[in-house]
């Protein structure tokens, strides 16, 4: 079973979201660029990331004809640990009737993503890592930076 670990909202500026986000509560984006951003935050039961995501970025990924689809601009992310899970999760939800708007591909953002849309028009992402830590993850290369300056 995945985790849910993301929520987010689709923007067509990604920096002014996130700017908007930063005055209101002060959480600063782990990692952004013109077509995501991400706020790690803590909740009771671990961490869960707020994400903006630039809803163009995903037209030239998915397909505008695909996004058409999508009612809110709002996206739902469970991470799976590995792409052998992921494909498990997708065949059985697959079996359940659920109808995917993508099949199982492997992402310029190092992941392996699947997505559908709920009856209500939300839409749900499906995914696990493939590279070594997610693209853009400014966290992660600030780990690494003081990793290396622990070592010299």
């Amino acid at each position: 079973m995945g985790k849910h670990t993301a929520h987010g909202y689709l923007v067509d500026d990604v920096y002014k979201a996130a700017e908007e986000f930063t005055r209101i509560f002060g959480n600063e984006p782990s990692r952004i660029d013109e077509t995501f951003a991400g706020f790690p935050m803590e909740r009771a039961n671990g961490k869960v990331e707020f994400f903006l995501w630039q809803w163009k970025h995903l037209e030239d990924n998915l397909g505008k004809d695909i996004m058409d689809k999508v009612k809110y601009r709002d996206q739902q992310a469970i991470r799976y640990e590995t792409v052998k899970e992921l494909e498990e999760e997708y065949q059985r939800l697959k079996a359940k009737g659920v109808t995917f708007i993508s099949e199982p591909k492997d992402y310029e953002w190092n992941a392996r993503c699947v997505y559908f849309i709920d009856e209500t028009g939300h839409m749900w992402e499906l995914f696990c890592w493939t590279g070594a830590v997610p693209l853009g993850d400014l966290e992660s290369e600030k780990a690494d930076e003081e990793n290396i300056e622990d070592e010299i």
